[in-house]
């Protein structure tokens, strides 16, 4: 009967030994397979749904957490405090490019997602990665449109801007400045005549004023009627004034 017993006992230990209740990184030198091999915890979540036509923006990795959706007609040139440097991941379910900016109206570094994107910004095959430093939005019809912001001028207003391309902040007008306030005084960097008139800037108060540029002196900078242009130097980031005139030869 003790034999019996010894044989029972033996018996029961080996079988436990071959089933371990769990697997540690301390048994990896012991186990015939690589503890990466195991499954390491639940399969992530399904992305959150995103409707056909729709830009939609989650707060967490792999389409979780809080979820803003967007259309074509709906830019947001400045996020609220809740969603200000929230956005992690993205699905651009839209036929557009989705462009993703790092300050407000449109300014700062561009993360340009393609149509259909789906993914986390930090992975994103682009240049700049804005995880969790997103500010403002837009949906473009081509990459190069998340590089200018002229669009976002009127018809019938001169529009300045702060940053090239039309982008980063505006200031729009439709008739003469004798003296620019701070918000763009010494900052207009690219402009969008959509007037009926010529746009004359000018380096001082009271449309006055010069720049040497090669050896020559010029006393104003003019913006034709219906253009857009971005500022070169030595004029860029220089106006204080402005008027608009029916003919250039009264700038």
């Amino acid at each position: 009967m003790t034999a019996v017993l010894g044989l029972t006992s033996v018996g029961v230990t080996a079988l436990a030994a071959t089933q371990p209740a769990s697997v540690t990184a301390d048994d990896a030198n012991t186990m015939p397979y690589a503890v990466e091999d195991l499954p390491n915890g639940p399969p992530p979540a399904d992305w959150a749904a995103c409707a056909s036509g729709r830009l939609c923006l989650y707060t967490d990795v792999g389409g979780q957490g809080a979820a803003q959706v967007n259309g074509p007609d709906a830019p947001l040139q400045s996020y609220s405090v809740q969603w200000n440097d929230q956005v992690t991941s993205a699905h651009n379910n839209s036929p557009y490019w989705a462009c993703m900016y790092e300050d407000p109206y449109y300014g700062g570094a561009v993360q340009a997602l393609r149509p259909g994107f789906k993914g986390n910004l930090a992975g994103a095959d682009t240049s700049a990665k804005l995880n969790d430093r997103v500010s403002s939005h837009k949906l473009a019809k081509s990459m190069a449109g998340c590089f200018t912001g002229f669009e976002r001028c009127e018809s019938g207003s001169l529009c300045l801007f702060t940053e090239p391309g039309g982008r980063g902040e505006m200031t729009t007008t439709r008739g003469d400045s004798a003296q620019y306030g701070a918000a763009i005084n010494d900052r207009v960097v690219s402009v969008a005549n959509h007037t009926d008139r010529h746009a004359c800037l000018y380096a001082g108060a009271n449309y006055t004023g010069a720049w040497n540029d090669a050896g020559k002196t010029y006393g104003t900078y003019v913006v034709l009627k219906g253009d857009s242009s971005v500022i070169p130097q030595p004029y860029a980031a220089s106006f204080t004034s402005h008027k608009l005139v029916t003919g250039t030869s009264q700038c």
